[in-house]
């Protein structure tokens, strides 16, 4: 990492906070026994959803929708041990996107789930990406928002961070400058995320656990050192031989992080793929625009069953 930046991360710290803590409410949380404890949340019946997450963030980004998508669906969002998760796991845990995948399959047969459609968002993309590679028995279908393909991963403006994190105290020194909330909209921080999503939001129901436990701050740097292109790019040339239907909603104001040209990407992997481009939304379309995600998943599953 530049010593500029470092310097301005502890510049950051010692600067007096601008607002108070607000207490949002979350998603109610249940417990897998898998691990040191996975937390997830479950709601509704039907058809089985298994909702994956970005980088720092957690099952909370998918509040807008779920409640919506389960009076039809069994919604399954899942706090995956990136950075946003409640419980640490040990250090022995494999946090690779290979490990991930593993992950994800032994939590859907901890919920005797036999294939699941599988909605990604952010590095949560990336990661279903290769657990459909790996566990094609398990997938149903797939939907895709912006998210890392092929050569992208990470994206550019977050690669500094694969060897920052190896810089003992900077992860502390992000948890502080987290804690200043004026700065979670701007684009060195969560700004190039969303436009519509809250600093109090962020903070509150993302970033709170990363703020306050360092050994959820030492599980998001195992998982980020191993940040690599090929993952993605292996898991393409097995992707390529599958035929599961696929959803891919891309947010058409992502021109820093994950810009059409990568969408486009994703749709070429994948035989029977159908992209959708959404206006006013950058990386999370389900914070930015959640009703045209809700009604497109709806006419997605119902419109084309396999």
């Amino acid at each position: 990492m530049k010593k500029g930046l470092f310097i301005f991360l502890f510049q950051l710290t010692t600067m007096t906070l601008l607002t108070q803590p607000v207490n949002l409410s979350e998603l109610q949380r249940k417990k897998a026994d898998l691990y040191d404890g996975i937390t997830y949340v479950e709601k509704g019946n039907g058809i089985p959803i298994l909702f994956l997450h970005g980088t720092l963030s957690n099952a909370n980004t998918w509040r807008k929708i779920i409640p919506t998508l389960s009076e039809k669906y069994r919604c399954i969002a899942i706090d995956l041990p990136i950075g946003g998760h409640y419980i640490a796991m040990d250090d022995s845990v494999d946090l690779s996107p290979l490990g991930i995948a593993k992950l994800i399959s032994e939590f859907l047969q901890f919920l005797n789930i036999e294939k699941a459609i599988i909605v990604s968002n952010d590095t949560g993309g990336a990661y279903a990406q290769v657990f459909a590679s790996l566990y094609p028995q398990q997938v149903e279908k797939l939907v895709f928002t912006n998210c890392e393909v092929l050569e992208v991963f990470p994206p550019k403006k977050f690669k500094y961070l694969i060897n920052s994190v190896k810089i003992p105290g900077f992860t502390y020194l992000l948890s502080r400058t987290f804690k200043i909330k004026s700065l979670l909209k701007s684009d060195m921080m969560m700004g190039l995320l969303s436009d519509s999503i809250s600093k109090n939001e962020i903070s509150d129901l993302l970033l709170k656990s990363f703020i306050e436990h360092k050994n959820i701050r030492k599980n998001f740097t195992n998982n980020v050192k191993t940040w690599s292109p090929k993952y993605t790019i292996e898991a393409a040339e097995i992707l390529k031989k599958e035929t599961f239907p696929v959803l891919i909603l891309w947010g058409l104001d992502d021109k820093k992080l994950f810009p059409l040209e990568l969408g486009k990407q994703l749709k070429s992997i994948f035989l029977n793929s159908k992209l959708i481009q959404v206006p006013d939304s950058k990386t999370c379309v389900q914070e930015d625009q959640p009703e045209i995600m809700v009604e497109e998943i709806i006419n997605f599953i119902d419109n084309n069953n396999s």
